[in-house]
């Protein structure tokens, strides 16, 4: 019995060391197999993963591949809450005491990179549907406006070239993406003396002299109107010789962790010598749901229309300070029947000085050495991010043309900014403007020796991704 006792014993011990053997020989195929394919993973080029904070993105192991879906949504309120355009009709009630309402931006963009630094961008907006000057009318012309229609290639130590639709050259607020604006509308001499976006050949710097000489250019050769993505043979007789030139620098100084210098400068000439015409417009301070526009003209007899001018901009900490001055002109082209000039050269200018300060939350304003603009604020605290922002602008585009509209604007904004988080904000600005001359806010010319103001107050809903 007790032979039979040490025998199964045994037997037992020798089949649990083998068993132990034989698992351990398990897990020692399994890590080299876990092993093997790490290593085939980072041998193996052509997988992709999902990069954090870039939305929907995808990037291949290697980098050289990319694909990405970005956009932005901008839902405004407005009102008009006092003013005196009635001082011409004071039995019409214009528009003082009315609000409007509209998606402001609706834009979409896919943008990808296809190996060997060359890369592609499409971006629609869906909110731009309906034409201006429509008296507020829903019945305008529909469609899709394409903003950036691109095809980059990106060259190590020399920059970026693009060509197709793009965001052109220009000055400090124009140069910063509508995403990172930190008011609703940029300056009212912005809207009457920019490109956007032009078809053209475009160069940028994009970081290529590195963060040792933070230098950023960028410049555009295009033709055409804005927005004129496709220019088909028949229109050649209109854009022959309507074309464009701009450029912008800036030089970014990082005095030390958030805390940025930047100064700089832009430029843009447009020649106009084939239509001789040229449309100068701007809303009454900056409120988009107006239709009608304060400056709203047709400059005839023109070679060219050229404006810039320098910049500022200036972040430490929670405060952040900018300014920018514009000098606009064009050049008269003489009468063709008598070869006498009938009017003189136009002159115009305009100015803004901003200022932007978080009370709460920790955030700061962070600008990009890179692409010589601000960048989006991030906001990490709990209860979001609070800032509280100043504007004066003024824009003096006034004329002694009789038949040509003009305007001398003098505009101070106020208003807060909170950032929920990084990607969502709501923007509240109210402003109070003072006009010399200009159409008001209706379709009768108000004349240049009429004085008349508007108060208004606008919020906006933005969400990015």
């Amino acid at each position: 019995m007790n032979k039979l006792l040490v025998t199964g014993a045994v037997m037992a011990v020798t089949g649990f060391s083998s068993q132990a053997v034989s698992t351990e020989a398990q897990i020692d195929a399994l890590q080299n197999e876990i092993l093997k394919i790490k290593q085939d993973m980072a041998s193996d080029k052509s997988k992709a993963y999902f990069k954090k904070g870039k939305g929907l993105s995808i990037k291949s192991s290697d980098g050289k591949f990319s694909f990405e879906i970005k956009g932005r949504l901008m839902y405004d309120l407005s009102a008009i809450t006092a003013g005196n355009d009635t001082v011409d009709n004071p039995s019409r009630a214009d528009n003082i005491g009315t609000f409007g309402n509209e998606f402001r931006r609706a834009r979409f963009t896919i943008k990808g990179e296809v190996g060997d630094g060359w890369g592609f961008a499409f971006q629609p907006d869906f909110a731009e549907t309906v034409a201006d000057n429509v008296g507020g009318s829903a019945t305008g012309p529909k469609g899709v406006d394409v903003k950036d229609a691109l095809i980059y290639k990106k060259i190590k130590g020399i920059g970026k070239i693009s060509i197709g639709n793009v965001k052109s050259a220009g000055g400090l607020w124009e140069n910063t993406s509508s995403n990172s604006i930190l008011f609703m509308e940029r300056p009212m001499y912005n809207e009457a003396a920019n490109l956007a976006h032009r078809a053209g050949i475009h160069y940028d710097t994009a970081g290529a002299f590195g963060k040792k000489f933070p230098l950023h250019l960028k410049a555009t050769l295009g033709v055409g109107a804005e927005g004129a993505w496709r220019q088909e043979q028949e229109d050649s007789d209109t854009i022959e010789d309507n074309y464009v030139a701009s450029v912008a620098t800036h030089y970014t100084h990082v005095v030390g962790k958030k805390h940025y210098v930047m100064i700089g400068g832009s430029y843009t000439y447009e020649n106009h010598s084939d239509l001789r015409t040229r449309s100068v417009e701007a809303r009454a301070q900056g409120v988009h749901t107006l239709g009608e526009k304060i400056l709203d003209t047709n400059l005839s007899d023109i070679e060219s229309y050229s404006y810039g001018g320098p910049q500022f901009a200036y972040s430490n900490g929670p405060l952040f300070t900018a300014g920018e001055y514009y000098y606009v002109n064009a050049s008269r082209l003489p009468d063709s029947a008598d070869d006498l000039k009938t009017y003189d050269d136009y002159n115009a200018n305009g100015a803004s000085i901003f200022a932007h300060y978080f009370l709460t939350g920790g955030a700061h304003v962070a600008l990009k050495p890179a692409k010589g603009s601000i960048s989006g604020v991030k906001c990490k605290a709990a209860m979001g991010c609070t800032a509280a922002k100043v504007m004066f602008e003024f824009a003096n585009f006034a004329s002694d043309e009789a038949s040509e509209n003009a305007t001398d604007a003098k505009v101070i904004h106020m208003g807060l900014n909170h950032y929920f988080n990084s990607n969502v904000r709501l923007m509240i600005d109210a402003a109070r403007g003072l006009y010399q001359g200009g159409t008001g806010m209706s379709t009768d010319a108000k004349g240049t020796n009429v004085t008349h103001n508007m108060t208004s107050i606008q919020t906006r809903l933005h969400l990015k991704w």
